[in-house]
Protein backbone atom coordinates (compact mmCIF):
# COMPACT_ATOMS: atom_id res chain seq x y z
CA UNK A 1 0.00 0.00 0.00
CA UNK A 2 1.19 3.24 -1.11
CA UNK A 3 1.41 6.29 1.14
CA UNK A 4 0.30 9.64 0.09
CA UNK A 5 3.48 10.75 -0.22
CA UNK A 6 4.69 7.89 -2.31
CA UNK A 7 1.57 8.08 -4.41
CA UNK A 8 2.06 11.49 -4.71
CA UNK A 9 5.21 11.05 -6.78
CA UNK A 10 3.70 8.22 -9.30
CA UNK A 11 3.39 9.72 -12.58
CA UNK A 12 -0.06 10.73 -13.77
CA UNK A 13 -0.05 7.58 -16.85
CA UNK A 14 1.64 4.70 -14.46
CA UNK A 15 3.09 1.61 -16.01
CA UNK A 16 1.76 -0.74 -13.98
CA UNK A 17 4.64 -2.87 -13.20
CA UNK A 18 7.54 -0.41 -12.41
CA UNK A 19 5.56 2.13 -11.21
CA UNK A 20 2.52 0.21 -9.26
CA UNK A 21 4.23 -2.95 -9.05
CA UNK A 22 1.75 -5.25 -10.31
CA UNK A 23 2.31 -8.58 -12.16
CA UNK A 24 0.96 -9.40 -15.13
CA UNK A 25 -1.39 -12.61 -15.20
CA UNK A 26 -2.87 -15.26 -17.33
CA UNK A 27 -6.94 -15.08 -17.58
CA UNK A 28 -9.47 -17.34 -18.17
CA UNK A 29 -12.56 -15.52 -19.57
CA UNK A 30 -15.84 -17.24 -18.89
CA UNK A 31 -19.23 -16.27 -20.35
CA UNK A 32 -22.34 -16.38 -18.83
CA UNK A 33 -24.88 -18.49 -21.29
CA UNK A 34 -27.53 -16.22 -19.91
CA UNK A 35 -27.06 -12.98 -20.25
CA UNK A 36 -23.88 -10.61 -21.42
CA UNK A 37 -21.60 -10.93 -17.91
CA UNK A 38 -18.60 -12.32 -17.89
CA UNK A 39 -15.94 -14.26 -15.04
CA UNK A 40 -12.20 -13.68 -15.24
CA UNK A 41 -10.25 -16.05 -13.34
CA UNK A 42 -6.63 -17.04 -12.91
CA UNK A 43 -5.58 -19.25 -15.15
CA UNK A 44 -3.45 -20.97 -12.32
CA UNK A 45 -6.04 -22.21 -9.81
CA UNK A 46 -3.40 -21.55 -6.56
CA UNK A 47 -3.48 -17.86 -7.66
CA UNK A 48 -7.65 -17.95 -7.19
CA UNK A 49 -7.85 -16.16 -4.27
CA UNK A 50 -11.24 -14.71 -2.34
CA UNK A 51 -9.80 -11.10 -2.49
CA UNK A 52 -9.20 -11.31 -6.29
CA UNK A 53 -12.20 -10.59 -7.79
CA UNK A 54 -13.53 -7.80 -9.89
CA UNK A 55 -17.11 -6.94 -10.39
CA UNK A 56 -17.99 -4.20 -13.15
CA UNK A 57 -20.80 -3.39 -15.71
CA UNK A 58 -19.67 -4.01 -19.29
CA UNK A 59 -19.46 -0.02 -19.94
CA UNK A 60 -16.38 -0.52 -17.50
CA UNK A 61 -14.38 -3.06 -19.78
CA UNK A 62 -11.88 -1.69 -22.24
CA UNK A 63 -10.14 -4.29 -24.85
CA UNK A 64 -6.27 -3.35 -24.69
CA UNK A 65 -5.42 -4.88 -27.77
CA UNK A 66 -6.28 -2.27 -30.30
Amino acid sequence: MFSKTEWDQVPEDPDPHENLGYELEELTVIRSETNDQYVFLPAEESHLLEEAFIVAAEDALADLEQ
